[in-house]
């Protein structure tokens, strides 16, 4: 998630709609014998929009549970984790923090995190989307809640479609352009328009791990079922590999393009220079920002032998070390609740996590009129696709991602050699936990 850039919604007012810790068990200020108020610190980074929201909220659970107050640390998305680490190793870690699916494994198989198993009951962990909870899970126990997603679907210039004479765009999950589709959809456009290239995609530097959709897509997988091998070398591998490296040979993406670029989908899309964007729902104030509404719309991801997209968003967590594993537990509740997930959702332009949501219209601050489309996007993630992502040891293969698919899109090293590579550095992070 691009969390660098300045949000353009304003300040979120956001309610509360949980009762309170001290109302339903009892707890006072004075029964843990500190002299002030009970504190709970909560690390995060965050757009302007999602630090406000992440603010009232927290001044909500305060005026609901008198005496008990929680200290909002905000940071860089750059620094949270190389700080978090420094933190946890010197025992002054926060009682919570905002952590990413895909660094969340690592801190929950290292014993960092509180498990929450004694905390959620069946009924309140059958509220999320299965494939969610399985994300924040560790040897089946919990040690986060799945606070909200945000997956990528394809947004498309119309202006621009209508120029190269594209009439029909898919407007249902369920026919959603299978690959040659897609292809003859890049063709065209890049056969019909002067100076302007079909997509820009959205791997970029620490979403590398996007490009999954499309192995996914393919019918393949990063690791075999039992999460203890790669299978990334496989024929759908290759298919999905090439396909992809396909669209730096025909020039359907701008022939800048890297996985290491500092160029995210949004500003080539909004500055006219491909008439496609794959981005995530989080980008679309960006995107409102430097384009007039009336010239894009939303379809979905191509789809081969399935449909498939990637894992974005936010868990929240509460720390190992916390000496209030209680209260901080009942605050994660609270974030998650039905009413401060739809606010917060609302007011971010992201996915929320629990299925009632998910299945009801959200009043969303940008574009509501598109998030349906991002919302049906959303369910052709499943279980076996997040446990790829939650695993412990995916930073390292995040990081193969990135070196690899670089080398195959702007070097052109062969497909074969680059998922020979990403292999061989899986099979060195599972040796090396």
């Amino acid at each position: 998630m691009s969390v660098t850039r300045r949000a353009l919604l304003g300040a979120a007012v956001a309610g509360a709609g949980a009762v309170g810790f001290a109302r339903r068990s009892g707890f006072t200020p004075s029964a843990t014998g500190s002299a002030g108020p009970d504190t709970l610190t909560f690390a995060l980074w965050g757009t302007e929009t999602e630090t406000a929201v992440f603010h009232s909220l927290a001044r909500a659970y305060e005026q609901r549970n008198r005496g008990i107050r929680v200290e909002i640390k905000s940071e860089p998305y750059q620094q949270m984790y190389t700080n978090m680490d420094a933190l946890l190793a010197g025992g002054r870690a926060p009682d919570l923090f905002r952590c990413d699916y895909a660094n969340l494994g690592m801190y929950s198989a290292s014993g960092q995190l509180l498990d929450l198993s004694p905390y959620f009951s069946e009924d309140e962990r059958s509220a999320f989307l299965p494939a969610l909870w399985k994300a924040v899970c560790h040897e089946g126990r919990p040690y986060a809640v799945p606070h909200q997603t945000d997956t990528t679907a394809v947004l498309y210039r119309k202006d621009m479609f209508e120029r190269a004479g594209i009439t029909e765009v898919p407007t249902r999950l369920e026919d959603a352009w299978d690959w040659a589709e897609f292809g003859d959809v890049c063709a065209r456009l890049r056969s019909k328009l002067h100076g302007v290239y079909p997509f820009t995609y959205g791997w970029q530097q620490a979403g590398a791990f996007r490009w999954l959709s499309w192995l996914w897509q393919a019918g393949g997988s990063l690791l075999t079922p039992d999460l203890k091998a790669p299978a990334l070398e496989s024929a759908a591998g290759l298919k999905a590999l090439r396909f992809t490296q396909d669209f730096f040979r025909r020039g359907w993406v701008p022939p800048n393009s890297s996985v290491k670029t500092a160029s995210f989908p949004d500003s080539l899309f909004t500055a006219g220079t491909t008439a496609m964007a794959f981005a995530g729902d989080f980008l679309l104030p960006n995107m409102v920002a430097g384009l007039d509404e009336d010239l894009f719309g939303v379809t979905y991801q191509p789809r081969d032998r399935r449909a498939a997209t990637d894992l974005g968003g936010n868990a929240v967590v509460a720390t190992h070390s916390t000496e209030k594993p209680e209260l901080a537990a009942d605050f994660l509740k609270f974030l998650v609740s039905e009413e401060n997930m739809r606010r917060f959702c609302e007011q971010c332009v992201v996915l929320p996590t629990r299925k009632e949501l998910l299945q009801s219209r959200l009043d969303y601050a940008v574009r509501p009129d598109l998030m349906p489309a991002f919302a049906d996007q959303a369910t052709t993630l499943t279980p076996a696709m997040t446990a790829e992502i939650a695993v412990p040891f995916f930073g390292r293969v995040n990081a193969a991602l990135q070196d690899e698919l670089e080398a195959a899109f702007v070097n052109g090293k062969p497909a074969e050699a680059v998922l020979r590579q990403i292999a061989d550095a899986t099979r060195a992070a599972l040796a090396a936990q």
